[in-house]
């Protein structure tokens, strides 16, 4: 295990630096009536694109739309069941999006596929909405992996991920213990390493491109969870970084400019999220404690260095009773772990939002909630893309 450095701050979220004061507005909120939301709703994943526009997915079962910067929305797909089987052939649930170097969207379905053993599918589509195309199907018992949680655009031009199970089948109560992928424009997949579940943990929660080209991920493994490198060409794949028995990484890393990568990780008991900062080697510092009302899931998104200078995340207040909080999003300083913005939904803009933050040219941070808001009709809305203006320019 790598040596670990501990900075002696601890801070609740009532005792944030606020540099200014930022507020949560809501761009546009998902109609619902009846059962009926003809946009979709429970939006995820966020991203704008080489046109300016955004495109995002909603869930259950989901779709993917287009939202312009002055909140007009267009539907471009929907996932279907299938009348026969009741399956949905295409996947179900999408919890990821990104645009490739080709200019196409290309997306992750978390479950789905055409049979009863699928396990979540792979997708493509252009931006105006024709072409949709399924590219991979995985299964329960797939080498390929099972259960898709993440894909990430790369500069070298090739999409990564990771599955939560499959792969190595005989290991993880025969589950598999999820892989780590690589996907080209051209629609080719490659499994570039399979989790053992002992040596190597379990469960990878996303990988990132790094600035010494090689792909750092993390396992959400309860005993111990680990950071991880993984060669885009060779597959070749190494622990750089065992947490102590009984905590784990609650997110997906991020590198920020000063080459250091970022995430936050949480003990199987208790409250507090630790914010952590990683050398490319696997040198832990410990930056901040946070004290978050949360249950024993994976709620935070992955951290986003905007141009403030902060890292900002989004936290999924999960309590009980369910949806008793609503959420919020957080900034937190890369030097010292201080907790520079602390912004709580208010339910009418928006509740528990599922994915991170993404940021504008213009400065201004989008993101989705997944619940609440107030449709254009002043009527309950089921989720909300908001906004958060006021940051400087890019």
């Amino acid at each position: 295990m790598k040596h670990l450095l501990f900075l002696p701050l601890a801070l609740s979220l009532t005792t944030a630096v606020r540099a200014q004061t930022l507020t949560i507005s809501e761009l546009f909120g998902f109609p619902c009536a009846n059962g009926v939301c003809p946009d979709g709703s429970q939006p995820a994943t966020l991203i704008q694109a080489s046109d300016g526009n955004f495109y995002g997915v909603t869930q259950g079962p989901g779709g993917i739309f287009e939202i312009t910067a002055g909140g007009q929305v267009t539907v471009l797909y929907t996932f279907q069941q299938n009348p026969n089987t009741g399956l949905y052939d295409q996947g179900y649930d999408p919890v990821g999006l990104v645009e490739g170097s080709d200019g196409f969207l290309y997306g992750i379905n978390y479950y789905g596929g055409p049979n009863p053993s699928s396990a979540g599918t792979i997708f493509k589509i252009s931006k105006t909405g024709t072409g949709f195309e399924v590219l991979e199907t995985f299964c329960t018992t797939c080498t390929t992996g099972a259960f898709p949680n993440n894909l990430t655009a790369s500069s070298d031009g090739n999409m990564y991920g990771t599955t939560t199970a499959g792969g190595l089948v005989t290991a993880c109560q025969n589950l598999g213990c999820g892989v780590v992928f690589r996907l080209t424009t051209s629609g080719t997949y490659t499994v570039l390493h399979a989790l053992n579940g002992a040596s190597e943990a379990n469960y990878p929660l996303g990988v990132i491109l790094a600035s010494d080209g090689n792909l750092y991920g993390t396992t959400g493994n309860f005993n111990p969870g680990t950071i991880f490198r993984v060669s885009p060409t060779t597959g070749q794949f190494k622990t750089i970084h065992n947490f102590p028995s009984g905590v784990f990484p609650a997110n997906r890393l991020t590198q920020d400019s000063n080459g250091l990568l970022y995430g936050m990780s949480r003990p199987t008991s208790g409250v507090n999220f630790t914010f952590f900062a990683s050398k490319l080697t696997g040198s832990i510092t410990n930056l901040s404690s946070i004290s978050i009302p949360l249950a024993k899931s994976q709620v935070v998104s992955p951290l986003l260095e905007a141009t403030d200078g902060n890292l900002w995340i989004t936290a999924f207040y999960n309590t009980a009773p369910y949806y008793s909080s609503l959420g919020g999003v957080l900034a937190l300083s890369p030097s010292n772990g201080v907790l520079v913005h602390d912004l709580s939904f208010s339910g009418t803009n928006g509740a528990n939002p599922k994915a991170g933050v993404i940021q504008a040219s213009n400065g201004t941070l989008y993101g989705t909630a997944s619940v609440k808001g107030t449709d254009a009709k002043g009527n309950p809305a089921f989720g909300t893309v908001f906004i958060i203006a006021g940051l400087p320019a890019k």
